[in-house]
């Protein structure tokens, strides 16, 4: 799925870039490049963890399954984005767009915790510390609503891909696991070394949208300054690891709100 997703957002892209190229041959506009600097809120990050773990590591084969929900909270990001675009006339632009953004994650907890088929009562805090990060491209289509002024109000969205990177997460992999076994056995079972628990895997390329709006300023017929406000959503996310202990695989979505300032030069 997440391969799927990278094909046809960077498919998306390519044929916007050569929409634009071809319709600059054609029709009666202006290239344009610019800079978004946002500020990021990422919405509470909720994920299905389900996995086949051994009991004792004396017994790597002897495995029970297990399920939990889990939120993970992120402090205010950013987000650093260039374009590059064409101006048609009439309001409509198109645009290739490349960001990078980094958020850091406060907090981590399981909910309804699943052992054997056998709820656990209570949820799982788990200590974590670190940054995720994005890096993506986009294919973003814009209309801009001429009102006779220098003020400039304009609407649209994109489709594109994007790279999700937790490798600069640091946190217990062995932590919840533990925890089920020590409710289990009344805190009488063993303490599991460290690596038991197989770490997931930190990167993902999944397909990615957003939609926004927001208001420019004619600073003058080259220079535009803007504001604005951009949705981003992001689903099928997914991380797994394996190791002779056992399996987790982990699926997430993921939910995005930019204020952003930016400017456009049009040459």
């Amino acid at each position: 799925m997440a391969r799927i997703g990278l094909r046809v957002g960077a498919g998306a892209l390519a044929a916007a870039l050569a929409l634009a190229a071809a319709e600059a041959g054609a029709a009666d506009g202006r290239m344009y490049a610019g800079l978004n600097v946002p500020v990021m809120f990422v919405d509470d990050t909720d994920s299905t963890t389900a996995g086949m773990q051994a009991g004792d590591p004396r017994a790597p084969a002897m495995r029970s399954p297990y399920r939990a929900s889990s939120t993970a909270e992120h402090r205010t990001g950013f987000k650093v984005a260039g374009v590059v675009g064409w101006e048609f006339g009439g309001g409509l632009r198109v645009e290739g767009e490349l960001f990078f953004a980094r958020s850091e994650v406060e907090r981590l907890t399981y909910e309804g915790v699943n052992a054997s088929g056998l709820p656990l009562t209570g949820g799982v805090d788990v200590p974590i510390d670190g940054t995720a990060d994005q890096l993506g491209g986009f294919a973003n289509l814009w209309y801009d609503i001429e009102l006779g002024g220098d003020w400039l109000p304009f609407a649209g969205g994109g489709l594109g891909f994007i790279r999700i990177d937790q490798s600069g997460l640091d946190y217990d992999a062995n932590r919840l696991v533990q925890e089920i076994a020590n409710r289990l056995t009344q805190g009488q079972g063993p303490q599991y070394p460290p690596g038991f628990v197989p770490e997931i895997s930190t990167v993902d390329n999944v397909l990615a949208w957003h939609l926004g709006a927001g208001l420019g300023y004619r600073l003058n017929d080259n220079v535009i300054l803007q504001a604005g406000y951009r949705f981003q959503a992001a689903s099928d996310l997914g991380f797994d690891g394996r190791n002779e202990f056992g399996t987790v695989d982990v699926e997430t979505a993921m939910r995005v709100h930019f204020l952003e300032i930016g400017v456009r030069y049009r040459f």
